[in-house]
């Protein structure tokens, strides 16, 4: 049988024991613990499209926190500096698009696109090839910025592939509206947010003009996309040609390579093209016949 008066002594000597070492200590003059990890260091940077340009300029400002592989931490302000002339060709080019018609998009009339499968693989399929096609001269400059600051930065090859990754998940999450629901990326970068099939696009052409080999994912069960990115990788991929495409969630700063949300994680409702991958015969010309018989058979409005 347990003695329960000799606990219970035991037990009234061990408090009293602690509560002489925590008024000796109270009484003692320690140091404060100090648990920053120091400032953050900022920097600033500028990318312009055209410095001797008279024409009207769009100024757009972003600001975050980027932390590189050997866990320095800095904060970066970046100002775009966008020729108002280029955004409205941006803007104007999602704006035709919407008024296609299934023979202007360069696809089979034969085929019933009212079908919300087949609409979402073949329509949104061509609909993003295009928009990606379109805007490659625009991008270009805007990658070149970003070179630069990778150079003054001594940013190695992964750090430029995430700080890319960073970039576009902390812009501002946020639904375009209008016929398409849908930027271009000069677009999204002046107005500043997108939601999930404008940023995955905007990620999409920044990589590829690093060498990072992608492909656009989205799906019209769960009404999302996401970028798949062919790196070394761990988690949830998808095959395309013989490659692995991993997922990539671009709409808000957190998701890693590799990770799907929960609630949409049944890979078989996602559709993968490499909207880069196709013949330059198909690229060269968009036609825009206004007096297309079928010019009124137009996309639904785009996924989240």
């Amino acid at each position: 049988m347990v003695n329960r008066a000799g606990c219970i002594r035991g037990c009234l000597s061990l408090i009293s024991f602690f509560f002489l070492v925590f008024i000796l200590l109270s009484s003692l003059d320690l140091p404060e613990l100090n648990f920053d990890l120091g400032t953050t260091e900022s920097s600033d940077y500028g990318i312009d499209m055209d410095s001797l340009t008279t024409q009207k300029i769009i100024n757009a400002s972003y600001s975050w926190k980027f932390v590189s592989t050997n866990l320095s931490r800095k904060k970066y302000h970046i100002t775009f500096k966008l020729l108002a002339s280029e955004v409205e060709k941006a803007m104007q080019l999602i704006h035709r698009i919407g008024r296609m018609s299934v023979r202007e998009l360069g696809l089979d009339e034969r085929i019933n696109y009212r079908n919300s499968e087949i609409e979402a693989q073949y329509v949104w399929g061509r609909i993003y090839t295009i928009v990606y096609e379109k805007s490659l001269p625009q991008m270009r400059t805007i990658s070149k910025g970003f070179n630069k600051v990778f150079r003054n930065e001594h940013l190695n090859s992964k750090d430029k592939v995430m700080f890319l990754i960073s970039f576009v998940q902390n812009m501002k999450y946020d639904r375009p509206g209008g016929d398409l629901d849908l930027f271009a990326p000069l677009e999204s970068i002046a107005k500043r947010f997108g939601d999930c099939d404008t940023k995955s696009i905007l990620l999409y052409s920044l990589l590829e003009r690093l060498g990072i080999d992608c492909a656009m994912m989205w799906s019209e069960k769960y009404k999302h996309a996401m970028l798949g990115i062919h790196v070394a990788a761990n988690g949830e991929f998808k095959i395309a040609n013989g490659k692995k495409y991993y997922f990539l969630e671009t709409t808000y700063p957190g998701w890693h390579i590799g990770e799907l949300p929960p609630e949409s994680n049944n890979k078989r409702f996602w559709i993968i093209n490499e909207i880069d991958a196709i013949e330059k015969s198909t690229q060269s010309n968009i036609p825009t016949n206004e007096d297309d018989p079928n010019h009124d058979v137009r996309p639904s409005p785009a996924i989240p």
